[in-house]
């Protein structure tokens, strides 16, 4: 074998990333074989994008990289080498260089197709301005635009090649990115996490695909992404980034089985959502590190004793619960039923009209006579992709919409009609945790009016006392009080969400992809928080989120949703050990899983 058939397609050396005096990425080097895959794992701010940004030369002004990132030469077979594939530093390289090497030899998948894409041309004006800027002479592009659909499973190609972006699900989008970025072969593939916003069984068929579009062409993936589960099912290799530094690479087998730095132990510990062996508490990258978390399967043996010796909530001490599946859709069953429920749902139906030409609409039923009950002091899950109704669902338990038909009890009390003194006593028994706290605060207040706001009729020193008390129960110092939502991290803001719900003493507690935004470190602790004032308060928990592995941590009870209708329900272990509809035993065979791929 010649030397230059085993040399890397990608060599990055000594790559420095500066914005001004700060150092950003840290003298970072790694090789990519041709054909190979590697995943790039990272926390935010840990320097993956940046990474990746500059090998594509898509750094933004303000930003200076160093070093060098060398793409090899190609020699392809009966070819002489042109201009364009020569071995070819990209730190060094021009933008009219560039032109001709985006898209062509080196191409990238996005995290949001929407803003990638045109919004103003159709699919597949776009696909041919891909093939025509680098395959001029090519014949017959219309024909090669619907192949390039066809084959990442676009439905009717012909007639997706004539619509535009927004006419597309999500999922359709970013097959619409792979075909384009695959449209010419490329050497290599980098995709920055292209199917974070996506649901599990959606990023499944998308990662199926890109391994198949990858392999088909014989191109090497730089995947980047902090879901380990994503990686260890798609890459042969994979690098550990920290604060802008490689703190650990190696192969799937080795770093996901032995991992050899504390930092990779404790992030693998982390999302894989393991426990301490002693507390039961979700570990932590700070946990993790502190108390010298070796080899992953210690930690699981030991947080298997542990969950067996533990006192708490456990499947063994809470009340019998059906585990109820809809053969059928639309059956009526009422899941979780009990005598005195926090919430009670049912019948629930919300329709909305969809405007058609000369006035004429029709029905849409995005809920559709759902029926169930949340025991006082449950954890109650709720799980479904996009579009399944949940979201909806979470509107009507909240009193933020008005159902079609049906009702919803909370702790006894009817909350339809809208009357404002009803809605300011459900205001007080349930508050809602919102997903994105950077839209739910105020960026004008300080912490401490945002957190007393409701407090309107308590003196100046009461609610000074209980704000500094919220702020000490959810892990932040009194001083936050003084500071502005923009003065925090993700994590930090989440905390000052959960403390603004907690002010008025609520029995219900909605979360709504409460941690989905979060890394997983940070989300470890920010559910270990949840569930230890749910337990001090006495909380219901309502629990919503399209991250099935969470909800399965958090919840006593899960209900699965799918087109409008709740298909299943019962204890969440039972859900996800032994589904019983055949669309929760799909979702839950798309998990990606950090497996042990030695054994």
């Amino acid at each position: 074998m010649t030397t230059s058939a085993i040399a890397p397609l990608l060599r990055v050396e000594n790559l420095s990333v500066h914005a001004g005096r700060k150092q950003l990425v840290k003298d970072i080097s790694f090789d990519i074989m041709p054909g190979e895959r590697v995943g790039l794992i990272g926390e935010s701010g840990s320097g993956k994008s940046l990474t990746c940004l500059s090998v594509l030369g898509l750094l933004d002004q303000g930003l200076n990289a160093q070093g060098r990132v060398i793409l090899g030469s190609r020699r392809a077979a009966a070819e002489e080498e042109s201009a364009e594939s020569q071995s070819i530093d990209l730190l060094s390289a021009d933008e009219d260089q560039f032109s001709k090497i985006r898209g062509n030899r080196l191409s990238m998948v996005f995290q949001e197709p929407m803003t990638a894409l045109n919004p103003l041309m159709k699919v597949g004006d776009q696909l041919r301005e891909v093939i025509r800027l680098h395959r001029p002479r090519t014949k017959q592009v219309k024909a090669e635009v619907i192949d390039l659909l066809s084959s990442v499973r676009i439905p009717e190609p012909a007639r997706a090649s004539e619509v535009y972006p927004h006419q597309m699900s999500g999922g359709q989008r970013q097959r619409v990115m792979l075909a384009m970025a695959m449209a010419n072969g490329p050497e290599l593939l980098v995709a920055d996490e292209p199917t974070t916003a996506l649901d599990v069984t959606v990023q499944k068929q998308v990662l199926n695909l890109m391994a198949e579009q990858v392999e088909r062409a014989g191109s090497s993936l730089l995947f980047i992404t902090h879901d380990l589960g994503v990686v260890s099912e798609l890459c042969d290799r994979v690098i550990i980034m920290r604060q802008g530094r490689i703190v650990e690479s190696g192969s799937i087998d080795r770093v996901f089985t032995t991992p050899e730095h504390p930092y990779t132990r404790a992030l693998l510990a982390a999302s894989a959502l393991e426990t301490h062996p002693s507390t039961g508490r979700l570990l932590t990258l700070e946990s993790s590190v502190e108390t010298g978390a070796t080899a992953l399967t210690k930690v699981k043996e030991a947080a298997s004793e542990a969950a067996r010796s533990s006192t708490g909530t456990t499947d063994f001490d809470m009340p019998s619960i059906d585990h109820l599946a809809d053969s059928v859709d639309g059956t009526d069953l009422v899941y979780n039923q009990s005598q005195n429920p926090a919430i009670r749902v049912r019948d629930l139906t919300r329709t909305y009209g969809k405007p058609g030409l000369l006035g004429r609409g029709r029905q849409v039923e995005a809920l559709r006579g759902v029926s169930f009950d949340v025991t006082a002091g449950q954890r109650f899950g709720i799980v479904g992709e996009s579009g399944c109704g949940k979201s909806t669902l979470l509107r009507l338990l909240t009193a933020l919409d008005e159902p079609t038909s049906g009702y919803v009890d909370v702790t006894g009390e009817r909350i339809s009609g809208g009357r404002e003194r009803h809605l300011r006593w459900l205001r007080e028994t349930m508050q809602i945790i919102f997903q994105d706290p950077m839209g739910s605060l105020d960026p004008r207040m300080k912490v401490t009016d945002i957190i007393a706001e409701p407090l309107r009729n308590t003196d100046r020193a009461e609610r000074r006392r209980r704000v500094h008390e919220l702020l000490e129960q959810v892990g932040l110092p009194r001083s936050s009080a003084e500071k502005h939502p923009h003065e925090f991290s993700g994590g930090q803001r989440q905390r000052i969400a959960i403390a603004r719900a907690l002010v008025t003493k609520p029995r219900v507690l909605v979360a709504d992809e409460a941690v989905s935004a979060l890394d997983v470190s940070v989300r470890a602790q920010v559910l270990n928080l949840l569930q230890d004032l749910v337990d001090e308060y006495q909380l219901t928990l309502v629990f919503v989120s399209h991250d099935l592995n969470v909800v399965r941590y958090s919840c006593d009870v899960v209900a699965v949703m799918h087109n409008g209708h709740m298909v299943e329900c019962g204890h969440s272990e039972a859900v996800f050990d032994s589904p019983r509809h055949p669309y929760t035993a799909d979702l839950v065979e798309s998990i990606p899983r950090l497996r042990d791929r030695a054994a």
